[in-house]
């Protein structure tokens, strides 16, 4: 069984998906759109939205999608993506990656728990932990 994060996005998830593709050197992305559904009866300006796209990321996926139509998403503080991995050099790159637009909200350090820590927001509003253990 797998367990992956989606995070929904007000019609800019095309735009999202960009930046993450940059910031984690990834391009092997699936991509379903709204519109790939042939028998489809939304406008052709909503028929671009993201149904899913599924990003690998740390030997996961993180799946990002539009809203449905005329259903915004809400945005908020109830959720991180938590990246726990092995690999310090490449979660230091990530981290800082998603900080050089975005805002640290607790810098990567070592925490009592752990040999490295942190959380930073990126500039679409997502806050991300990175937690690196030996």
């Amino acid at each position: 069984m797998a367990i992956y994060p989606q995070i929904i996005f007000n019609g800019n998830c095309k735009q999202v998906l960009s930046y993450y593709e940059g910031v984690f050197g990834v391009s092997d992305v699936s991509v379903i759109h709204y519109g790939d559904n042939p028998g489809s009866k939304l406008d052709e300006d909503l028929k671009e939205l993201i149904l899913e796209a599924a990003i690998p990321l740390y030997g996961n996926y993180l799946l990002l999608s539009d809203a449905m139509p005329g259903k915004p998403a809400t945005f908020g503080s109830n959720f991180h993506v938590s990246i726990q991995s092995e690999d310090l050099g490449e979660m230091k790159a990530d981290f800082n990656k998603l900080a050089e637009s975005g805002k640290v909200i607790f810098e990567f350090e070592e925490s009592y728990w752990s040999e490295a820590y942190g959380v930073v927001q990126d500039k679409f509003g997502v806050q991300w932990q990175f937690d690196y253990r030996k």
